[in-house]
């Protein structure tokens, strides 16, 4: 049974409408929780919202009044936010000698300092509704894997943060759940590590199928949950044995250096 009355949720959804956001956004929209859908793309924001009678709310979550101005579209709409779900995302592919400075700031800043930010702003009105947070990690966020460091630094960080903040707030506070999906068919997916996935025969979700277990883990507020198999193993393994998996590495390096050669021909 759900422990969540979807009809009295205002639900804050960054990265609205990418490919996983949008089926949050019309599943949710499905079981009639209201919405303010964020995102940097006004006319697929704009069209998603209108089709779904949502509000939304324009903004580039790394700029430095972004929050500010989101606060204040709150209160101007008087929202009374029950819930937040962490789900914008980037990443950048590739060895990390290669990367450029401002490759670390954006996917460090996307995917780690906007949603402490945004928790931190949203906590007190979260706190005053016994409130929730989902945020969207990755399985990526507890094995470390060759061309995604810096994913993985912000998807650890994500998920170490969210941990110690569930510990240090009461147990009848704002709920801080984490699910770690494994690859998912979206634009966010492709490229050298699509093609690194297809050779490793490595499985992709549907986006709709990760959404709908989103949902269930919020409904049920249950802390943490891995999806796929044998993701959900190896993140057990990693935790207890990294050197067992260190060695399983092997080919996932070996092939990524090889597709990296063939990019730069």
């Amino acid at each position: 049974m759900s422990r969540v009355d979807w009809k009295s949720q205002t639900v804050v959804l960054t990265g609205a409408s990418g490919g996983l956001g949008t089926q949050l956004a019309e599943q949710l929209s499905a079981k009639r929780a209201k919405l303010l859908l964020l995102g940097r793309s006004k006319p697929e924001l704009c069209a998603l919202a209108e089709r779904l009678h949502q509000d939304y709310f324009v903004v580039d979550l790394r700029e430095n009044d972004a929050v500010t101005k989101l606060r204040a579209f709150i209160e101007q709409q008087n929202l009374d936010i029950t819930g937040l779900i962490n789900n914008a995302a980037t990443t950048h592919e590739g060895l990390f000698e290669e990367t450029e400075v401002e490759d670390i700031q954006r996917v460090i800043a996307t995917n780690l300092t906007v949603p402490l930010t945004l928790i931190h702003s949203l906590l007190p009105q979260l706190r005053a509704s016994h409130g929730w947070v989902m945020n969207i990690g990755s399985v990526f966020g507890a094995i470390g894997f060759p061309g995604q460091t810096l994913y993985c630094a912000s998807k650890f960080g994500l998920r170490g943060f969210g941990e110690a903040l569930h510990r240090e707030l009461e147990s009848d506070d704002v709920q801080i759940l984490h699910c770690a999906p494994r690859a998912i068919q979206t634009q966010l997916n492709k490229g050298v590590i699509q093609r690194l996935n297809q050779q490793l025969k490595a499985s992709a979700d549907k986006p709709e199928w990760v959404a709908k277990q989103i949902i269930h883990q919020i409904e049920q507020q249950q802390p943490l949950k891995t999806l796929g198999w044998p993701e959900k193993l190896f993140t057990r393994l990693n935790g207890l044995l990294p050197e067992l998996v260190n060695g399983s590495m092997k080919k996932p390096r070996a092939l990524l250096h090889q597709l990296i050669k063939e990019k730069s021909l």
